[in-house]
């Protein structure tokens, strides 16, 4: 296969992917005393029997490292009206410190992971498995406890489709 053909399978495959709608959330833990955290569009259920869950991070992001250095992180499914703190925690280059401050969160009750406490649901993760995949790792973790936010039966979840921002209709 020429390269050609490779970067226009690749560019056609990023157009035709940001066609796929996804929620977005937030990846927190905790790297010594500090909390740090990143926005993800790409995570997913995998089973219910253990409650299991998966998140797709960039291999070579200081995240990734403080994945690699933390048993437990937390996953926030954010709301419509956080689409402020997806674009903060998506900006690359982010300093590894102090991501989290001035958002409002919470200590995961088993491993004190930090949580968004407008979260729509929570779930805290001991992570149980890291795949390297191409250029990202998919971070698998059991689900050790979950949670939702005050005004979670009311609250419209953030989506991102085309690269843009959006919503679904009434609950």
């Amino acid at each position: 296969m020429d390269r050609t053909h490779e970067d226009s399978l690749t560019e056609r495959y990023r157009e035709l992917s940001d066609d796929i709608a996804a929620a977005v959330a937030v990846v927190s833990a905790k790297r010594g005393n500090a909390l740090h955290a990143i926005t993800v569009d790409s995570f997913l259920d995998v089973s219910y029997d253990p409650p299991t869950m998966a998140v797709s991070v960039y291999g070579g992001s200081r995240m990734m490292e403080t994945l690699e250095m933390s048993e437990h992180y937390a996953i926030s499914l954010l709301n419509s009206s956080q689409r402020d703190i997806s674009e903060r925690l998506g900006a690359s280059g982010q300093p590894l410190y102090g991501s989290l401050k001035g958002i409002d969160t919470f200590p995961a009750p088993h491993s004190g992971q930090p949580v968004l406490t407008d979260a729509i649901a929570w779930f805290e993760l001991r992570t149980t498995q890291m795949l390297e995949v191409a250029t990202h790792s998919l971070v698998v973790g059991e689900v050790v406890s979950v949670g939702a936010g005050a005004h979670s039966s009311k609250d419209k979840p953030l989506l991102r489709w085309r690269k843009a921002y959006g919503t679904m209709g009434p609950r």
